[in-house]
C-alpha cells in the first residue's frame, strides 16, 4: 500500500511541476520534458551541495511533505524562472519556494478530487526534513537541454493518511472537455491585451461620489502590504507587488493564477 501511496503522489507531482513551469516555457509546451524517478535506499541519498529544503503541511490531514534541491538546481531554476540570469540567491530561493507552491497547488487540487474532500497545502517554509524519513523520492528531468533534480520526501503520518484514497496512481490532468487545442490558440498569441493592475475596490452611494473632491480619501478592501492584482478583461491572472523601474511604477509577480483559468481570460 505504501508503495501506491508513493507512486500516485510522484505522478501527481511531476505533473503538477509541468504545470508549474509551463509558464515560463511560453508557447513551446513541456512535452518534452524527460522525467526519471528514483527511490533511493535511505543510506543512499545522494550529497547534495548546500541544498535547500521546504516544508509543506498538507490542511485538514496529518503529516507533511518536504521538497528539496541541491544549490545550483535552485539557482537555475530561480534564474529561468524570474527571467534575470543574475539574480541573487536569496531571489532565487524564493522564485523556488513559489515554484513549489505552485506545484504543490496543482497536487492538492488532484488529491481533493481523489479524496472526496478539499485539500490544500500550507505555503512552502524553509525548513530541513527529519532524518528519520525513510521514504524518499527523487525526480530528475531535462527541461531546455539542462538537467534538474528535486526531491519529495512525504513523511509517515502523511502516508498513513493518505493511503487509504491513493490505492492506485493517479493523475493531475486535467480533464479532456476542459482541454483547449493548442493550434487555436496559436493564432491568439500575438492579439493585444489590456492589463489592469487594481490595488482594491470599494462601493460608495452616489451621495458620496459627488461628495469627492480633490484630497478626498476613498479606503479600499485591500490592507497596504497585501499584493495588488493584474487583470484581464476582469479576470484575475496574476497576484503582485509594486516596484519602480525607471521612475516608472511596474508589478513584480508574485502568483500566477492557473493556466486554465488564464486562458479562459481570454475569451
Amino acid at each position: 500500500m505504501i508503495a501506491e501511496t508513493i507512486n500516485g503522489l510522484v505522478a501527481a507531482w511531476q505533473e503538477g511541476l509541468r504545470q508549474a513551469l509551463e509558464p515560463v516555457a511560453g508557447a513551446e509546451p513541456l512535452a518534452g520534458v524527460r522525467f526519471q524517478v528514483l527511490i533511493p535506499e535511505p543510506d543512499a541519498w545522494p550529497a547534495w551541495p548546500e541544498p535547500l529544503w521546504c516544508q509543506l503541511d498538507l490542511g485538514s490531514l496529518a503529516g507533511a511533505v518536504y521538497a528539496g534541491a541541491p544549490r545550483p538546481t535552485v539557482q537555475a531554476l530561480g534564474r529561468l524562472l524570474a527571467g534575470n540570469p543574475q539574480l541573487g540567491d536569496a531571489e532565487c530561493d524564493e522564485a523556488f519556494l513559489e515554484l513549489i507552491n505552485q506545484a504543490g497547488a496543482a497536487v492538492a487540487e488532484s488529491l481533493s478530487d481523489r479524496m472526496g474532500q478539499p485539500q490544500q497545502f500550507s505555503s512552502a517554509q524553509a525548513a530541513p526534513p527529519p532524518a528519520t524519513l525513510d521514504h524518499a523520492v527523487q525526480i530528475d528531468f531535462v527541461w531546455q537541454e539542462a538537467g534538474y533534480s528535486l526531491a519529495f520526501l512525504p513523511s509517515p503520518q502523511l502516508l498513513e493518511a493518505l493511503g487509504p484514497g491513493l490505492s492506485a496512481p493517479m493523475s493531475v490532468l486535467p480533464p479532456a472537455t476542459s482541454a483547449i487545442p493548442t493550434a487555436n490558440l496559436d493564432l491568439l498569441l500575438e492579439v493585444e491585451l489590456p492589463v489592469i493592475v487594481t490595488f482594491g475596490r470599494t462601493q460608495l452611494p452616489l451621495r458620496d461620489v459627488l461628495k469627492l473632491s480633490s484630497g478626498s480619501i476613498v479606503e479600499l478592501n485591500r490592507l497596504a502590504n497585501e499584493p495588488v492584482e493584474v487583470l484581464i478583461n476582469n479576470f484575475v491572472i496574476a497576484r503582485g507587488e509594486v516596484v519602480v523601474v525607471d521612475g516608472n511604477y511596474g508589478i513584480r509577480v508574485t502568483e500566477i493564477v492557473s493556466r486554465q483559468e488564464r486562458i479562459r481570460s481570454i475569451f
